[in-house]
């Protein structure tokens, strides 16, 4: 039986790069990258050297993945490739290989941002995406300036971007905003199950913003630990999204960790936004989710009785909307498409009034 690719030209992964390309690595100059830390030479991590004798062998592992990490660069070349080895397989079933493996490139302006191609990794039959890649994509005429996200549970061992002999290839435009809003949380602020790279509610926000942003979703594994609370308080950052509910073990964890977590932030930076999530409710177990939701509508409301007024809330309920909520998720907790988009139609306005704000005199 034929495969579906030779059938319709369409579901081809990809198409080949003009033979002359010239490459370089991503993170020299004149690219610009966003997101990452500094974690040995041509290593690509989410955190630094510095914490990780601190984390879990899972957070270890998983700042690797490069949910949030992003390559902003100005070219005039007709196309782009790339060339890239991706760190793993990657192969879950419920997932699909452009949102775990997967590089998606926008085109950025004042105007806002769009969209130029989702690299779709390549696969082996029964054994996940190959290791080694490689993507083309032709590009408008002109100076224009993009964007390139990351795979976001994968990692790269290397990354080249390939242009047309003879074109300009400047630095990327910077963000409108450029001290960057941080998220930590669960797989859901990684990006489980976005279809591809871009998808991620963190950054749709963030690209309405025009904002930059570090992603710090650790799947399973963000737990309120005070090392990782004692790190992003000295992040320099325009506001904070604590979402991690999701991965606490249970309410008594939850109870033991969100509050002195939030402290330790604010006892840093007073003046910081901070923006608190509870865990969007897919209404599998309500009672649950309400018990966890009432402990972090506890540290919003004693912040608040303490005279805190850069504390905000958004009910983990009210994620999803009203309608159609079985279409917001794959499998009753990570979001499809559609969740991630509802999360960031609920986020983004809260994020906008805050940094409109802060913004003022």
């Amino acid at each position: 039986m034929k495969r579906l690719e030779e059938l319709d030209p369409n579901f081809r992964a990809h198409s080949a790069a003009p033979q002359d390309y010239l490459y370089r690595s991503a993170l020299d100059a004149p690219f610009s990258v966003y997101g990452l830390s500094p974690c040995g030479e041509g290593v690509y991590s989410r955190l630094p050297d510095s914490i990780l004798p601190e984390c879990s062998d899972g957070v270890r592992n998983l700042s690797r993945h490069l949910a949030g990490g992003c390559i902003r660069f100005t070219t005039d070349s007709p196309g782009l490739s790339l060339a890239f080895t991706l760190t793993i397989a990657a192969c879950m079933p419920h997932f699909t290989a452009c949102g775990q493996s997967g590089m998606e490139l926008y085109e950025e302006h004042d105007g806002g941002c769009t969209q130029v191609c989702n690299f779709i990794p390549q696969t082996e039959d029964g054994r996940g995406c190959r290791l080694q890649q490689s993507g083309y994509t032709p590009l408008l005429p002109g100076l224009r300036s993009y964007v390139l996200y990351l795979p976001l549970y994968n990692g790269l061992d290397r990354l080249l971007l390939g242009f047309a002999p003879g074109a300009q290839v400047l630095p990327g435009r910077a963000p409108r905003i450029t001290k960057p809003i941080v998220f930590y949380g669960s797989s859901i602020t990684q990006g489980g199950c976005a279809s591809k790279a871009g998808s991620c509610y963190t950054h749709i926000v963030c690209r309405r913003l025009d904002a930059a942003h570090i992603n710090l979703g650790f799947s399973g594994n963000a737990k309120g630990e005070a090392a990782m609370a004692r790190y992003i308080a000295g992040l320099e950052m325009s506001a904070f999204v604590m979402d991690y509910d999701h991965n606490a073990p249970d309410e008594a964890h939850l109870r033991a960790t969100h509050e002195p977590f939030f402290r330790i932030i604010r006892e840093a930076q007073p003046q910081l936004p901070i923006l608190l999530l509870s865990k969007p409710n897919t209404d599998k177990a309500p009672e649950a989710s309400e018990a966890r939701a009432v402990v972090i509508r506890g540290t919003y409301a004693r912040a608040l009785a303490q005279g805190d007024r850069n504390v905000y809330m958004i009910e983990g309920r009210e994620l999803f909307g009203s309608s159609d909520r079985e279409l917001c998720t794959v499998d009753g907790c990570h979001p499809t498409d559609l969740g991630f988009l509802r999360m960031a139609d609920a986020v983004t306005p809260i994020l906008r009034d805050i940094l409109n704000k802060e913004a003022q005199p």
